[in-house]
């Protein structure tokens, strides 16, 4: 076997879920972003605020849609496990480790 397929199936074995292409807003606690990717148990997202290698983070994923009348809201907790330069933007790989629906309600007490 050689060096390749190790580090090939390394990679493999540090993602838990399978990764969709998927173009999403992510609200951030200061400032936004657009999603690349997302699994059940991470996300690739693109931002222009500076973000620190590693690191707690929440943030909300907004799924906006026709078949409903306002958009449905996630909001995540994980890590922030790698940052890297991303078409002139910080590209910011996070795990998700809790999430939960944010209800209209809910966002209302809290703003």
């Amino acid at each position: 076997m050689g060096k390749v397929t190790k580090i090939c199936d390394m990679i493999r074995e540090r993602r838990r879920a399978i990764r969709l292409p998927m173009t999403l807003p992510v609200q951030l606690e200061e400032g936004a972003g657009i999603t690349r990717d997302v699994s059940l148990s991470g996300v690739f997202f693109e931002t222009e605020q500076p973000f620190s290698s590693e690191g707690p983070i929440i943030f909300t994923l907004v799924f906006e849609g026709r078949s409903w009348n306002r958009p449905i809201r996630l909001k995540c907790e994980g890590q922030v496990v790698r940052v890297e330069p991303s078409n002139g933007k910080a590209g910011v790989a996070a795990t998700i480790s809790s999430y939960g629906f944010v209800t209209q309600e809910l966002s209302t007490l809290t703003e």
